[in-house]
């Protein structure tokens, strides 16, 4: 039998939706919409070129959290579009979120760890101030990550330690390990 690339993301969004709700469980954490969306933002990673689809306004992608904040502030300074402006900053609190709570290890070997949590958590709370201005949903799920986001970071890397061995570490080993569960 032959599996479509949705049916396969499927079965690796579910996996992530278990793992995170039963890490959370674990933790005592009864937040169903940030199990969720957290699981949504595990998912989305597994496509290795969803982290960095960002790119300037001369079309070359955003690496790093400070090219980000750059493009990000350059869009507030010369009064550019919020829902861009918006977009940049939930990519900051999903990159940070996913790199700090599975691959820690990359993060502090690179001396990011404080920036990281930092940054994330206020890139989640601009991203609540930004929904709320834009009158869209979601302003207090955002709110929630950006209040408690160290805690978020920790409950991923609990997660990471009890359901994802292989991966402990560097984050090179997260695509292959992945592929193995769909196949």
């Amino acid at each position: 039998m032959v599996q479509r690339k949705g049916e396969s993301l499927e079965k690796v969004r579910e996996f992530f939706l278990w793992s995170v709700r039963r890490s959370f469980w674990d933790l005592n954490l009864k937040e169903p919409q940030v199990s969720e969306y957290v699981a949504e933002v595990l998912t989305n990673f597994v496509r290795i070129e969803n982290l960095y689809p960002l790119t300037n306004q001369r079309g070359e992608p955003l690496e790093t959290i400070a090219e980000m904040l750059l493009e990000a502030n350059m869009i507030t300074l010369s009064g550019g579009s919020l829902y861009k402006e918006r977009e940049i900053r939930k990519h900051i609190g999903d990159y940070a979120l996913f790199m700090s709570g599975l691959f820690p290890e990359y993060v502090k070997r690179r001396s990011l760890w404080t920036y990281y949590l930092q940054q994330g958590a206020l890139a989640y709370f601009q991203v609540s101030e930004l929904n709320r201005a834009l009158l869209r949903p979601g302003g207090g799920l955002f709110e929630e990550l950006a209040k408690r986001f160290e805690f978020y970071v920790g409950a991923l890397n609990y997660m990471r330690k009890a359901f994802f061995r292989d991966t402990l570490g560097d984050p090179s080993y997260f695509v292959p390990w992945i592929k193995s569960i769909i196949f």
